[in-house]
């Protein structure tokens, strides 16, 4: 929801009919107000853990939490292992974490369809060809997110003649 679109929630009385759309536009409220709110106050980038290592031609990614400028919570809560790929033949490539939302757990429903009943909130790990942080500003300690949906930057590899090694130089947004 655009920030300049004014929030909009069911107001509930008795005797009146409830649809999903009621349902689904209350939970769609208050997700909205708290990633505003993430937004608003927090920022964006890596609030704790999310530390990569490079080893051999695997990558891990220790568990951690992030906010992306969206203001959609990032949570990894296992350690992550993936396969070192670049796009093209690049020597620099970026492992970027993406919100995902998942439907899950499909059940039978009147019509004789099936429905999935869950969305899971989860995450994905990719390797990138650009840094997706790039031209966001930084200000008085906080990052400041463009609203936008797109994958946080939390690493830059560059390929040498002895493999990938994480670029010590590069400094994913951190949230104080």
């Amino acid at each position: 929801m655009p920030e300049r679109q004014l929030p909009k929630r069911p107001r509930f009385f008795d005797g009146k009919f409830l649809t999903a759309a009621d349902f689904s536009l209350e939970q769609q409220y208050h997700i909205e107000k708290h990633k505003l709110h993430n937004r608003a106050l927090h920022g964006f980038g890596i609030v704790s853990g999310l530390k990569v290592i490079v080893d051999g031609g695997a990558v891990t990614v220790a568990p951690g939490m992030a906010i992306d400028c969206e203001g959609n919570e990032l949570v990894v809560s296992e350690e992550q292992t993936l396969a070192v790929s670049r796009p093209g033949d690049l020597r620099i490539t970026y492992l970027a974490l993406r919100y995902v939302e998942k439907c899950v757990d499909p059940v039978p429903v009147a019509s004789g369809d099936v429905q999935h009943s869950h969305i899971e909130e989860s995450f994905e790990l990719a390797f990138v060809a650009e840094n997706s942080n790039r031209g966001h500003r930084h200000l008085r300690g906080r990052w400041l997110p463009c609203g936008q949906a797109h994958a946080l930057t939390i690493a830059k590899l560059k390929a040498s003649a002895h493999g990938w090694r994480v670029e010590r130089g590069y400094r994913p947004p951190l949230m104080k």
